[in-house]
């Protein structure tokens, strides 16, 4: 009872001074706001990062080719002309036992064109296992499969966004279309695949404009000539005479990229040492490569997320200081106002834990009110900065947890001293001093 009558009579006494009221709400109110807006910025970029990761795989490693000048170009033309392989492909495979995929991938340099429009795409020769290491799938027709590898044969999978520039609202699967100096049958279109990396710091390649050959095709037919300044027709008869006669061992031709696909994240590490081990020995040395690991960029990515929450942490801890110092300034002039108040209840009975209590009970009514208040004009505030900033932000129920404690524990702590300040009020004085 005397619980429910501390509380009464401090709602009583708030609504009695508004303006006062009003002034330790909006104290508590903007660190309040400030604490949800901050942490819904960082859970929304949080799970921007996760999403982005998600979609490279966080159990996959890739290798990738890379390029070297200067002494590095020199040293790589004698212990590693090749760079990249589809042999390291081969080898990876033979050799790490843990890997569920290993798929080899080749970028190709061809123009692609439809009835003689030229169609913005990026092709690629990859394997039949692609899909799964690369969490594409197939929305029409059907992927490469090990026959089309095997014979060589001349077809290709497409992009939505291919489709749209090629075809539009036409059925893609069984048409032809002219990659390079050859006609490929359309077999399958690849589903659609939204990317929103926004301000995650992850480059991640638009694939809805890929064109997948099979590995084999890509490797045989797509080479690098010097044939630019040659006759059209001598070139073409270059290239087949090259086809022919300088054509090195399936195992040697080079390709862009190995994905390794292991059981899950924690086997990444064990898979980057184990991949490194063998491409040295392999390449002897040679720096034609660089390993990526997404689990690696997931981490880093918390990191720097870690970082920004810290900061922006503090940018709120320190609003909700002004504003406890404000409440606890107003309570103090209060006190002093209410002497009179405190000396009548001292004398008919009230001990001092009663005064400690009504004006503690008094701070966490009003602080807890600012604290709603805050809450919404937090939530309104990250609705805005996700509107207009296009930055996104989720608010959790952390975030309105954590902002509700917050702001009965500032009543706590900035109360407390000018209720014990109250407390320690002698009666005798304070009839006095009224």
């Amino acid at each position: 009872m005397k619980f429910w009558s501390a509380i009464l009579t401090g709602v009583s006494e708030l609504m009695a001074h508004k303006l006062r009221s009003l002034l330790i709400m909006l104290g508590v109110s903007f660190g309040i706001a400030s604490v949800v807006a901050m942490s819904s910025i960082g859970a929304g970029a949080r799970r921007e990062a996760l999403e982005t990761i998600r979609l490279m795989g966080v159990d996959v490693i890739q290798v990738n080719r890379k390029s070297l000048t200067g002494d590095q170009a020199r040293e790589a033309e004698k212990n590693s002309p090749n760079g990249l392989t589809y042999g390291d492909a081969l080898a990876i495979k033979q050799l790490y036992s843990q890997a569920r995929l290993v798929v080899p991938v080749r970028r190709v340099f061809a123009d692609v064109s439809l009835r003689g429009q030229t169609i913005p795409a990026k092709v690629f020769g990859v394997t039949p296992d692609y899909p799964r290491a690369a969490r594409v799938q197939v929305g029409e027709g059907r992927f490469l499969d090990a026959n089309d590898q095997k014979q060589n044969v001349p077809v290709c999978v497409i992009g939505s966004g291919v489709k749209q520039s090629a075809f539009y609202m036409e059925d893609a699967v069984g048409k032809l279309l002219r990659i390079g100096d050859r006609d490929y049958r359309v077999i399958g279109v690849m589903q659609e695949r939204s990317l929103q990396a926004g301000r995650t710091r992850v480059s991640l390649r638009d694939m809805n404009q890929d064109i997948y050959l099979p590995l084999t095709v890509a490797m045989a037919d797509f080479q690098i000539y010097a044939e630019q300044a040659l006759p059209p027709d001598f070139a073409s008869f270059v290239k087949v005479l090259s086809r022919v006669m300088r054509q090195p061992p399936l195992e040697q031709r080079p390709i862009t990229q190995i994905i390794v696909q292991v059981g899950n994240e924690r086997e990444t590490w064990e898979a980057d040492r184990v991949v490194r081990r063998i491409l040295e020995r392999r390449h002897k040395g040679v720096p034609d490569h660089e390993i990526a690991i997404p689990a690696e960029l997931l981490r880093q990515i918390q990191q720097t997320q870690r970082i920004f929450n810290i900061v922006m942490g503090a940018i709120a801890s320190i609003s909700l200081l002004v504003g406890g110092i404000g409440i606890m300034n107003i309570m103090l002039a209060t006190v002093t106002q209410r002497a009179r108040e405190i000396g009548i209840r001292r004398c008919v009975g009230a001990s001092r834990a009663d005064i400690t209590r009504q004006f503690l009970l008094e701070c966490l009514v009003v602080t807890s009110l600012g604290g709603l208040l805050g809450l919404g004009l937090g939530i309104q505030m990250a609705n805005m900065i996700s509107r207009y900033a296009a930055w996104p932000t989720v608010v959790s129920g952390e975030a309105v947890l954590l902002s509700l404690i917050v702001a009965t524990g500032t009543g706590l702590v900035f109360g407390l001293y000018p209720a014990m300040r109250a407390a320690s009020i002698q009666p005798m004085e304070a009839l006095h001093a009224g």
